[in-house]
């Protein structure tokens, strides 16, 4: 069985939080104990200690955030490398090493690193596969569970994970140095968004993804394009304070408004 090679760890490391350490703490955690509800509200109220959050919604918003660097690790592996990791539930693991910073920026272990090679011919195929292990198998199984503790939308969390995976494609690209697969980047990254069925990402009639693929705004303080998020993601409600995120409805709405 094939691994990551040890390039690719460190690429993985350095931006998508991937770590091969395992840090005893209060805030790490095998993500397949987060599908008990007992052991994931637990998390959840240490979250919401860590990061000063109002309530348990607004902590597992902000959960769902960081999160979705884990998620990001599969499908730049997918995407740039045509390897699938082993994203399963029991594989996968929340780490925590800084207890200090406030932000609470946790590593993600995967325990079993070995990977799957696309066959040639086959990518399409290949490519549902991971796509249905990654988001029905994994992120929606965590997000149903969320929803029984604390009531959070779905719509908050798949946006939370849209918005990360829209930063992530359009990074790769950008970035000359892969500009000979960008053809392959491309298409993996509209069929995500736009034409993967429904059933990949759940028990979903359509893409859970496509009601967020609307025109981007144009932020007037910075005079550029921004992706005006939907939903509200509360992070104003943790330490941060009453500050909104640049692409928050409220505070877009607030500029053009002109409203204080």
């Amino acid at each position: 069985m094939k691994q990551f090679s040890e390039a690719e760890l460190k690429l993985l490391k350095e931006n998508y939080r991937l770590t091969i350490a395992s840090n005893p703490s209060p805030l790490s955690i095998k993500v397949i104990d987060l599908t008990d509800e007992v052991q994931l509200s637990d998390f959840l109220l240490k979250v919401r200690e860590k990061i000063e959050a109002a309530n348990l919604m607004v902590a597992a918003s902000i959960f769902v955030k960081r999160y979705s660097f884990a998620v990001l690790s599969a499908l730049y592996s997918m995407s740039v490398w045509n390897k699938r990791p082993n994203f399963s539930l029991e594989n996968v693991s929340v780490e925590t090493s800084d207890e200090e910073d406030a932000r609470w920026l946790p590593s993600f272990k995967l325990h079993d690193l070995s990977v799957e090679e696309v066959s040639d011919g086959g990518r399409l195929m290949w490519r549902d596969s991971i796509l249905q292990h990654i988001f029905s198998d994994h992120v929606n199984v965590l997000f149903t569970h969320i929803i029984k503790v604390c009531k959070l939308t779905k719509l908050i969390m798949w946006e939370n994970l849209y918005v990360y995976i829209c930063w992530m494609y359009e990074k790769l690209l950008n970035d000359a140095s892969l500009s000979h697969i960008h053809h392959q980047i491309q298409e993996d990254f509209q069929y995500i968004l736009k034409a993967a069925p429904g059933h990949l990402f759940g028990s979903y009639h359509r893409n859970p993804f496509l009601r967020y693929d609307k025109a981007n705004s144009k932020n007037k303080a910075e005079d550029q394009d921004i992706r005006v998020r939907q939903t509200c993601c509360f992070a104003y409600l943790t330490a941060m304070k009453g500050q909104h995120c640049k692409i928050c409805p409220v505070s877009c709405r607030r500029r053009q408004t002109g409203e204080q």
